[in-house]
């Protein structure tokens, strides 16, 4: 199906002006025929899931020409239709100056005729189509001239864009000095005007207004950087005597040092065991996972009170009762220690009795033997 033509959306403001300097109804009804018109024209757009702004031209890849055939149009050079956009741009200039200036000084000098007889006599007919004419014609002077302040702002981005490839729009519009609304509009136009070539157009991803070749491509994003994994102390063991080192480093208290250093002498020859016998390792499973950091979170605790520049009652109770928790956990890891060798005299036991056994039955233990 044909999309429906729409005329009225299409006549231009400066011919609505003059018409409306000529006679004022038939001005008026022009603009309200192109308002209906052009209200029709984005329903019709928006009921098709077309945008109402012009698409975006996709323009295909330049391929080097074949041997013998004509050249391809230079694409620094604009193009035919654009060519004759920007002639028409500056007629419509010169046309909407001019006429509205006529327009403008005719309606003027009627109505100082008209109130020329005032008070004796008013044509309102005159009146009427004099204010008509100033009307459209000062419309259709301030067009022209905002035609023209529109024009030469086009040139003067041209000049700032020079020879360059590409260039940012917001490095662009800040060099000409206009807002950024502004600076698309009237940068589109310059476009269709063919200032900046045949191929020139906007790159919305970027903000870059693309003269020649190819946009410049976005900056990839650079990958979060992976958490680092907590490192793993070389020996588990050595961890948990600096730990109880860091905690003796911090209290003062000679008497708990004196205790502490035992902890520490304690479990280190609890942990050397463990290290040559690895088999003795699941006998200390609740000491490494109950007592041992139970005991350094105490200390931990009591370093940490002990630093308090003031030791109220509450604080003194708190110490106290940790240090006296002290001669237990000693006797703990001692007892710990002590067990880990329950196995080895088990076995001496065992090797005794055997050795016991063997020399009764071979006669070497009795009262035979004789010097």
């Amino acid at each position: 199906m044909q999309p429906k033509k729409h005329y009225f959306a299409q006549i231009p403001t400066i011919a609505i002006f003059v018409a409306f300097a000529v006679s004022a109804p038939l001005g008026l009804l022009l603009l309200i025929l192109k308002s209906i018109d052009k209200n029709a024209q984005k329903e019709e757009q928006s009921a098709a899931g077309l945008p109402n702004t012009p698409p975006v031209e996709i323009r295909p890849a330049r391929t080097p020409p074949m041997p013998g055939a004509a050249a391809a149009p230079d694409p620094d050079r604009p193009t035919y239709d654009q060519q004759t956009a920007r002639k028409r741009q500056k007629d419509l200039t010169a046309l909407c100056t001019v006429i509205g200036a006529i327009f403008l000084v005719a309606g003027f000098a009627g109505l100082t005729d008209v109130f020329g007889l005032f008070p004796y006599y008013i044509d309102w007919g005159e009146l009427f189509s004099n204010l008509a004419q100033m009307i459209g014609g000062g419309a259709a002077l301030f067009t022209g001239l905002h035609m023209r302040r529109t024009h030469k702002l086009e040139q003067l981005l041209d000049t700032i864009v020079g020879s360059r490839d590409n260039i940012p729009l917001a490095e662009l519009f800040a060099a000409a000095g206009v807002e950024e609304a502004k600076g698309r509009t009237t940068l589109q136009n310059a476009i269709e005007h063919g200032y900046f070539g045949a191929d020139a157009y906007i790159d919305n991803r970027t903000g870059t207004l693309v003269v020649r070749g190819a946009a410049p491509q976005l900056p990839r994003p650079e990958p979060a950087p992976q958490p680092k994994a907590p490192a793993e102390p070389a020996d588990e063991y050595a961890a948990l005597l600096q730990q109880l080192r860091q905690a003796n480093a911090a209290i003062p208290d000679p008497v708990m040092t004196a205790k502490i250093s035992r902890l520490e002498a304690v479990s280190a020859r609890i942990f050397e065991l463990a290290k040559q016998d690895p088999g003795k390792k699941a006998q200390l499973q609740k000491f490494m996972g109950y007592y041992l950091p139970t005991a350094l979170k105490l200390l931990n605790t009591y370093a940490s009170l002990a630093a308090q520049d003031v030791q109220g009652e509450n604080i003194t109770e708190a110490k106290q009762n940790i240090e006296r928790s002290m001669d237990l956990l000693i006797s703990a890891f001692e007892n710990q220690l002590d067990k880990l060798f329950q196995s080895d005299a088990l076995d001496v036991s065992a090797d005794i009795a055997a050795l016991e056994g063997m020399l009764n039955m071979d006669g070497l233990t009795g009262s035979d033997f004789t010097k």
